[in-house]
């Protein structure tokens, strides 16, 4: 399903730093989305989850540039963070049914867990020590 996606072409170091970067950056979007919404009603979170998954699927590619600039030398400088996905396309990663690539997939699953986040609301985070971090 995967054959030919560009996370098989990094070395096994270039893969564990994409992965440790993907869940960083997901646990940032969780953080943030949670901290932001916690004191709203369920569904004004509800309806903000796919916001935050926009801004997301917006914004990330240039951090992900920036990671590809340190392990190829010979990327320039410069901003890939153009135009705003359209509403179809966070549709398409919700859905699982754009392009099989696993940072499509991986991009779904965050918008799926922001969604649980949304749903639950505080009860969602089960660490009392996570809630003290988020200031909940």
């Amino acid at each position: 399903m995967y054959e030919g996606d560009s996370f098989f072409t990094l070395t096994l170091i270039g893969r564990i730093g994409l992965v440790l970067l993907s869940a960083g950056l997901a646990a940032l979007t969780a953080a943030v989305f949670i901290k932001t919404t916690c004191r709203l009603a369920w569904l004004l979170r509800l309806l903000l989850a796919p916001v935050y998954l926009w801004v997301f699927v917006w914004l990330s590619p240039q951090v992900f540039y920036l990671y590809y600039m340190a392990l190829f030398d010979h990327l320039p400088p410069r901003n890939v963070a153009q135009m705003p996905p359209q509403p179809s396309q966070i549709i398409h990663l919700l859905g699982f049914s754009g392009k099989a690539a696993l940072s499509h997939h991986a991009t779904g699953l965050l918008g799926w867990g922001l969604i649980v986040l949304a749903w639950f609301g505080e009860r969602a985070v089960p660490s009392a020590r996570l809630r003290a971090v988020l200031g909940l």
